[in-house]
């Protein structure tokens, strides 16, 4: 009885926790959309279970709307090399991610616009610079059709982890986004060990 009562409780935490503040997989993550968020830092702080980020982003109409992006857990964060100083409020950076299923769903259900969140997949600093994020995702997919692909390339040979995430996707099931191919394929070819 009491593990059944234990199951029945985690299920019912499952079905209430928010984007903000339930540990994920990649199986919660839509990976086949890539939302890019391009906004100012409010907030930024690696802790658990997520580093998390918050931007104030400008609409098409001129109202702010704020953003919050869920990274990499600390140890991952360490491993990455990043720490605190990262960034800074005020600082404007630009984000690929990746919306979370539930959410997809809920909008497709009630045709309610997707909450202001993400799991963050790619981050693009204020000097341009290209940061690996959080983990889950696929990398291909937050290649933009007027991206620079010596930029790309100089990333992919040149960081471990964005190499990974780019050669070995956690989902290789999953399509290159038909905006992303032909960046994406000449990004391939041009890296200095190709994708095995």
């Amino acid at each position: 009885m009491s593990r059944m009562a234990t199951s029945m409780g985690a299920v019912a935490a499952l079905a209430c926790a928010s984007p903000l503040g339930a540990h994920h997989s990649i199986s919660t993550v839509d990976i086949t959309t890539p939302v890019w968020v391009k906004g100012t830092v409010v907030r930024y702080e690696i802790g658990n279970p997520h580093t998390m980020i918050e931007l104030d982003a400008t609409t098409l109409d001129g109202r702010t709307v704020r953003w919050t992006i869920d990274g990499p857990n600390p140890g991952r964060a360490q491993r990455m090399g990043v720490d605190k100083s990262l960034l800074k409020r005020g600082d404007v950076v630009e984000v690929c991610g990746f919306h979370y299923k539930s959410q997809v769903a809920a909008q497709a259900e009630t045709g309610a616009a997707l909450p202001p969140s993400m799991h963050g997949h790619l981050l693009v600093m204020p000097d341009g610079r290209k940061q690996p994020w959080g983990p889950y995702g696929k990398l291909n997919n937050c290649v933009r059709p007027n991206d620079d692909v010596r930029s790309w390339v100089d990333f992919l040979n040149n960081d471990a982890i964005a190499r990974q995430l780019w050669c070995f996707p956690q989902r290789t099931g999953v399509p290159t986004v038909e905006e992303a191919k032909p960046r994406a394929e000449e990004i391939d070819r041009r890296l200095a060990t190709p994708c095995q």
